[in-house]
């Protein structure tokens, strides 16, 4: 935000110099990105936090110099401006979560006369163009004071006055020229004949004011963030109004706003002003927080003991009502006045002493507590060594952002609603992820764009799913596999990577930890999946996570090339081991017998291998798959499964006697459980 430093100090006036009080904003947070100075004039920009909406004013900035300096700021008394004529209308608030509050004034037999040098000059050095006196008036007032108004030309409007969503498919053509399709969820302003303007963003041409307009409709209305973030940029555009409405706006203005541009606009334009009509949804408007702040944080966090009549004093500069506070100095409540919304927990208030006090007179302190060394639990498997194991295996780890494109994240989970964000980085990180695969398809068709068709990815990091009106943060291990299995050599002989290759990397990591029992592969839908090549992976009957090839028709959509395997998992399955145990091994010789057994297609290979383990006893040490044949010599709707089965006993030489009697046992249980057939 630019503005005039003349202006300001008409506000508030320090004993600084102009490089002072830049010096002085900027150690404050508000940093003075350029500094220009003029004939009897200089230029400040800022660059505000995007929680300090409250400073996009004069009288925001003069309020935080005060505060700083403890010197009184001159605000300009605002009279109420009584209503000349009876003329009203109807307005109806459909919306009143996303608008809580809306006021509107009809003004009527309005001159077109210049705007006032005066504020011509305030807005060129604010760097906002002069248009129409009206429209220079309300931008005047939302630099002063900070809340963005708008006029329409009430001859072009047909009541009712509506503010609602839009419906799908309207159009408006906006004050710049460009027409834009809406979307369902954008908030409009609107007639009996549709949108008028995109509320909190920019009018509409047709309804705006013109050089012959006479009589216009001024609003002043309270729109949340969460209904104006992003708005802008879906549509290409970047206003000072939803520049401020994003960040937040005091909830308490709308009306000292309306009376203020009134009187500028009588003053200068002339006219005949109506009465007030204001529409407010009590239980939809902000409510303000009351807040214990403990001195013994206080001195904890800041390292300096503040005596509290000090601190007292501190919290009322910075906007703070007092409403309690303990005789033996332990804690002081307070509730922050409208205008200082950013201030909702204690530590937002030590924040803020600390900016009261100086962040250079803060001394340095070493930490007062010692160093715990905490006993680490031996069942605990770093993050660190699951990484190391992955890039062992040809991986490479990826870090990418937490925010998603909410179009990617609805093809891969249709049926999950995720976290929106009220204020999006760019059109294409609106919402926190759901799982770690959007990030790794996203890295994937960066690469592919690029000619890189082999990648194996990996990345550990938090998931966000929204459960009961809560937020359950959790953190995944996702990988991604498509391409050549390896690196192209011209001793090695080209294989395309698959489902069973990414299947094997997690089995080995699973190993590496030590677990004996094997993880739990299930057959199961998922809608980001090819539904003949995804399993879900279970342990100990809890659903632990995914692997599966991605679906043709999300491949053909996202424009990826080739076969795409995915996998995610549970962390938390994979950072923790079982004991170790020590058994002495056998001395004596391990024997093995192969089997080969016809089962139908449904028959899953973990439930054969769960069964021979079970049935074979105490002497089985090993049973693993090694070959599955579908075709000639075998029925339509059947399959063959050959299975290595290792035997050893712990302390003497099993006998070719003791060997066929476990076989034969096993061959019965397979014949009996699963209508099995013995292959020749």
């Amino acid at each position: 935000m630019k503005f005039s430093e003349k202006w300001l100090r008409e506000w508030v006036n320090p004993k600084l110099t102009t490089e002072e009080l830049g010096m002085e904003l900027t150690m404050a947070g508000l940093e003075v990105d350029s500094l220009e100075k003029q004939e009897n004039d200089a230029i400040f920009e800022i660059d505000l936090t995007p929680n300090r909406g409250d400073c996009l004013s004069i009288l925001g900035v003069a309020r935080e110099v005060g505060a700083l300096k403890q010197i009184p700021v001159t605000a300009h008394k605002i009279n109420p401006v009584k209503a000349t004529i009876e003329d009203t209308v109807k307005i109806d608030n459909q919306a009143p979560s996303l608008c809580p509050r809306y006021i509107g004034r009809i003004i009527r037999q309005i001159r077109k006369v210049p705007t006032p040098s005066w504020i011509q000059e305030r807005l060129e050095k604010s760097d906002i163009r002069c248009i129409h006196p009206v429209v220079d008036i309300l931008n005047y007032v939302m630099l002063e004071l900070g809340q963005p108004m708008h006029a329409f030309d009430l001859n072009k409007l047909t009541a009712p006055i509506v503010v609602r969503t839009a419906k799908s498919d309207e159009k408006i053509k906006l004050l710049d020229g460009q027409e834009v399709t809406l979307k369902d969820d954008t908030l409009v302003i609107a007639d009996s004949k549709g949108p008028q303007a995109i509320a909190g963003v920019m009018g509409g041409l047709d309804s705006g004011v013109q050089d012959d307009t006479t009589d216009i409709l001024l609003e002043s209305a309270l729109f949340t963030a969460s209904s104006i973030a992003g708005k802008a940029r879906q549509y290409g555009l970047v206003t000072d109004s939803s520049f401020r409405f994003e960040r937040g706006v005091d909830s308490q203005l709308q009306s000292d706003a309306m009376q203020r541009a009134t009187a500028l606009i009588i003053e200068i334009c002339g006219g005949e002003p109506g009465p007030i009509i204001q529409i407010e949804s009590e239980k939809d408007l902000p409510k303000l927080s009351e807040i214990v702040l403990r001195y013994a944080r206080l001195g904890q966090i800041l390292g300096i003991d503040l005596p509290q009549p000090k601190v007292i004093e501190m919290l009322g500069r910075i906007g703070c009502e007092l409403l309690d506070y303990s005789s033996s100095n332990e804690t002081v409540k307070v509730k922050p006045k409208s205008y200082r919304y950013d201030i909702t927990t204690e530590v937002d208030l030590i924040e803020e002493i600390a900016r009261m006090v100086g962040y250079n007179n803060i001394p340095n302190h070493l930490p007062k507590t010692g160093s715990q060394f905490l006993a680490q639990s031996e069942t605990r498997v770093e993050v660190t060594r699951l990484k190391k194991a992955f890039v062992d295996m040809g991986y490479q780890e990826v870090i990418t952002y937490s925010f998603v494109d909410s179009n990617l994240q609805k093809k891969l989970f249709p049926e999950v609603a995720a976290l929106p964000l009220l204020n999006p980085i760019s059109s294409d990180m609106d919402e926190m992820r759901l799982s770690i695969w959007p990030g790794l398809i996203s890295t994937l068709q960066y690469n592919q764009n690029r000619q890189q068709q082999r990648l194996k990815c990996f990345e550990i990091g938090l998931c966000f799913m929204p459960e009961g009106g809560a937020l359950k943060q959790s953190s995944k291990l996702g990988a991604i596999l498509t391409g050549e299995y390896q690196s192209e050599s011209w001793g090695i002989q080209k294989r395309v990577a698959d489902f069973f290759d990414l299947k094997n990397h997690l089995e080995s990591l699973w190993s590496l930890l030590g677990n004996k029992l094997p993880l739990q592969f299930i057959p199961h839908a998922h809608p980001a999946c090819h539904p003949g090549q995804c399993a879900q992976i279970v342990w100990q009957s809890q659903p632990r996570g995914w692997i599966g090839k991605l679906h043709p028709k999300l491949s053909k959509d996202l424009n990826l090339d080739g076969q795409v395997y995915l996998l995610e998992v549970d962390t938390e399955l994979l950072t923790t081991k079982p004991l170790p145990v020590f058994a002495r091994p056998s001395r004596f010789p391990e024997i093995r017998r192969d089997i080969a057994m016809i089962v139908d297609q449904g028959v899953l290979s973990d439930s054969l291998i769960n069964f021979v383990r079970s049935s074979a006893g105490e002497i089985l040490r090993e049973v693993k798959i090694f070959d599955v044949y579908t075709g000639k010599g075998i029925d339509s709707g059947r399959k063959s499964i050959a299975m290595g089965l290792i035997l050893q006993h712990p302390s003497r030489t099993l006998v070719d006697e003791e060997v066929e009697v476990v076989i034969q046992s096993v061959v019965t249980g397979l014949k009996k459980e699963f209508s099995a057939e013995l292959r020749d």
